[in-house]
């Protein structure tokens, strides 16, 4: 039984949502799994390592660790089992917070500065060699794509569940 012209033309509900949502999710992976491996051997560095150390970097006074779990948008949980990691290969430092008695402050150390500095290297050409087939006009045009998927997703969410 042939398919009419009509019907091969339509797309399920939900298709081509899920279709964006897997691309996204592969790309993803394959940038970050070879990132990942990049960083590791080169560095001994996991990504979500060097993602803290970059949050460090950029707040050289330090980030309160609730902080740096909703600049990572990853638990509490997974920040601590980080910050204790980084701790033991002395890259960061961590403080009672002079503000709030019950803060936890946590910077990087001088160690953990030249450390990053080199990975940050690494990661920027990693990503350069990853997107190298991809022209500039192509890149731009796939940032300006995926900002507005993320404000539009973000405004909806914010709308369905009421919250600011």
């Amino acid at each position: 039984m042939a398919i009419s012209p009509e019907k091969k033309n339509v797309v399920d509900f939900g298709q081509q949502e899920t279709r964006v949502w897997l691309q996204i999710l592969s790309l993803h992976g394959a940038v970050f799994s070879s990132l990942n491996a990049v960083l590791g051997s080169k560095l001994g560095l996991s990504v979500a390592k060097f993602d803290v150390l970059a949050q460090l970097y950029r707040y050289q006074e330090g980030l309160a660790l609730g902080q740096l779990s909703r600049n990572l948008k990853v638990s509490g949980g997974n920040v601590s089992g980080l910050v204790q990691r980084l701790l033991t290969d002395a890259l960061i430092n961590k403080s009672i917070s002079s503000e709030d008695r019950r803060s936890f402050i946590v910077r990087l150390t001088p160690k953990g500065k030249a450390l990053f500095q080199k990975a940050a290297a690494i990661h920027q050409k990693h990503l350069r060699e990853c997107f190298e087939n991809v022209s500039p006009d192509e890149l731009e045009h796939a940032l300006s794509i995926l900002r507005s998927l993320s404000t539009k997703v973000r405004d909806n969410d914010l709308k369905r569940t009421g919250k600011k």
